[in-house]
């Protein structure tokens, strides 16, 4: 493994310089005879052994990046609904198996080379498997594929990435001539906690009397347009001292990530993987440049919206609970911090460029995101695979309903449409793994021009190509260094 570190080097020297998604249905079957016709569900079953005795040994998950989410450190069963689920899931694969599941949670910044690139490389450089299971925040999982440093989940024993408990958007985005290092699915609930969404105030849409955004989801109107327009109808100077600041109403609370979510919105990407397996610049095109003109032209308007970041000591959680704004982009993670907040809330994806495009589309948070890898070195292979199909699968049967529960925002009943905001959104993740290996970087690029209120997208692009193209060659070539060792029978070579 000691060949890896001087491309290691090189690889994190260039970072630091720039620097539940599509389920399957279940399937069905249909008889027909000359007066009726039966249809047959098949209920989708797991693939591997639905018991083993593994002798208790431990089956070790680190979770790791600048949020590092707790998907299986549950030991108890708890009041919380969730949490409990998530005990259940743990505590049923552990009884089946005969293993003793425990996660270590490492958080700390993460942008090529957090705590979860770090462990990795040091592991897999020694020949040691401290880890059966990762879940990687996406800057360092990155890293590490196109290091070479992770196993081929479609190579390991017992996992099948085509079932519906894995994220088929995220395969499809991620895959390199066949060869996944990295996914999500509903294994974890990091995937829906990273995608962006756009709250919004029932009762001050109530009190203004406008349109219901639920019914321009389900009408295919919720467009750019229709948002500025909903934005631009409240404004309101609640201490009247003649300046919009952070005791004011908006029609708009503008998060400085929101930008990168706008192009993925419009169905853009900054990069996508081409048939030949290399990472290509997607970014600049009359779309893109359309969106980001339509959104500049919401939050820039100072009237209208609040870019609360460039505050100084700005706190998002009394804004919003004190009804601050009509709308807030933001992302689905700290949706369960506001359910006591008095007036009522709902979901909504991020909008349309305009009513022609087919789908809402929503990005998965590059800073807020962990993936799903097994580190390159593994003791058992059958067994690591088995567990993390069966955490998967039970993940899908008692996770994600529980997941489902926390999220939905009715106070008093259940909100319907909410639920329904959430299947369209996770639907429809965006994987852009142009953020992910931050070419250019755009990402933070596009940051910093909601920060400078700066319209000029051109410029900045232009500015940065050179360096983003650049950054392409290196990474697509060790990229296909790291596919090329797994051979046709799915064996790492040597």
């Amino acid at each position: 493994m000691k060949r890896f570190g001087t491309i290691l080097c090189t690889l994190v020297l260039l970072c630091a310089l720039v620097a539940c998604g599509d389920k399957t249905p279940d399937s069905t079957t249909a008889s027909s005879g000359d007066t009726e016709q039966t249809t047959v569900v098949t209920e989708e079953t797991l693939g591997v052994p639905e018991t083993a005795d593994y002798g208790g040994e431990a089956f070790n998950i680190l979770s790791a990046g600048s949020v590092a989410y707790n998907d299986f450190n549950f030991d108890e069963e708890s009041s919380l609904a969730l949490d409990n689920a998530q005990y259940k899931r743990k505590r049923l694969v552990e009884e089946k198996y005969k293993v003793e599941i425990s996660e270590v949670i490492k958080q700390a910044y993460s942008s090529g080379g957090g705590p979860g690139f770090m462990q990795i490389n040091t592991d897999v450089s020694a020949g040691d498997c401290n880890y059966d299971l990762a879940l990687i925040a996406g800057y360092d999982v990155s890293v590490l594929a196109y290091s070479g440093l992770l196993y081929d989940l479609n190579s390991m024993p017992g996992i099948d990435l085509t079932k519906s408990w894995w994220d088929q958007k995220a395969n499809e985005s991620l895959a390199v001539n066949g060869v996944m290092f990295f996914t999500t699915g509903e294994i974890t609930c990091s995937d829906n906690n990273a995608a962006f969404v756009i709250l919004f105030n029932k009762g001050l849409l109530k009190d203004y009397e406008l349109e219901n955004p639920y019914t321009l989801v389900y009408d295919g109107a919720w467009t750019m347009d229709k948002f500025a327009e909903l934005c631009k109808t409240v404004t309101e100077d609640l201490d009247q001292n003649g300046t919009m600041d952070k005791n004011d109403r908006f029609g708009l609370l503008v998060w400085d990530d929101s930008v990168v979510g706008i192009v993925n919105a419009a169905g853009q990407r900054c990069c996508t993987i081409n048939e030949d397996g290399n990472i290509e610049l997607t970014l600049y095109n009359e779309t893109t440049v359309s969106a980001l003109e339509k959104y500049f032209s919401i939050a820039y308007d100072t009237q209208y919206a609040y870019t609360y970041q460039r505050v100084s000591g700005y706190n998002e959680q009394e804004l919003w609970s004190g009804n601050h704004g009509l709308f807030w982009t933001t992302w689905l993670g700290i949706v369960p911090r506001y359910r006591e907040m008095e007036n009522d809330f709902g979901i909504l994806p991020y909008p349309k460029l305009n009513a022609e495009q087919k789908d809402y589309y929503t990005t998965v948070a590059p800073y807020n995101s962990q993936f799903i890898c097994m580190p390159l070195i593994q003791n058992d292979v059958e067994r690591a695979g088995t567990i993390t199909e069966a955490l998967a699968y039970y993940g899908k049967k008692i996770v994600t309903p529980a997941y489902y529960d926390v999220n939905l925002i009715g106070q008093s009943t259940r909100d319907e449409e909410s639920e329904d905001m959430l299947k369209i959104i996770f639907d429809n993740l965006v994987f852009d793994i142009g953020y992910y290996y931050q070419i250019g970087p755009y990402n933070k690029e596009l940051i910093y021009m909601v920060r400078e209120y700066d319209t000029n997208f051109a410029s900045r692009y232009d500015s940065k190509k050179n360096v983003a193209e650049n950054l392409l060659g290196v990474i697509n070539e060790y990229y296909q260094r790291a596919v090329a060792t797994w051979k046709t029978d799915g064996t790492a070579a040597e």
